[in-house]
């Protein structure tokens, strides 16, 4: 496993699955809403740890933490709006 973490071909196909998966919610959040924002959370987690571990610049690493913390505020936002 610690070498999988260490591949560098492994950490671009994380990168093209999670624009596959930003593509998908952005064809989905129209009619589902929740499934869409679950894509969205898992591309924008997995694109925050990619961007800690290529040590990217701290400009995509911010970048990536509030568009994650975006898609989280969302999810609470629809989760608690619905049962007020």
């Amino acid at each position: 496993m610690k070498k999988l973490w260490n591949n560098e071909k492994f950490w671009e196909a994380i990168g093209y699955i999670s624009l596959a998966l930003c593509i998908f919610g952005q064809i989905a959040v129209g009619y589902a809403y929740m499934i869409a924002q679950t894509a969205y959370l898992v591309a924008n987690g997995w694109t925050v740890i990619r961007s800690f571990k290529l040590d990217l610049p701290r400009a995509d690493k911010v970048r990536n933490v509030v568009f994650l913390a975006i898609t989280i505020a969302l999810i609470l936002i629809r989760i608690f709006s619905k049962t007020s």
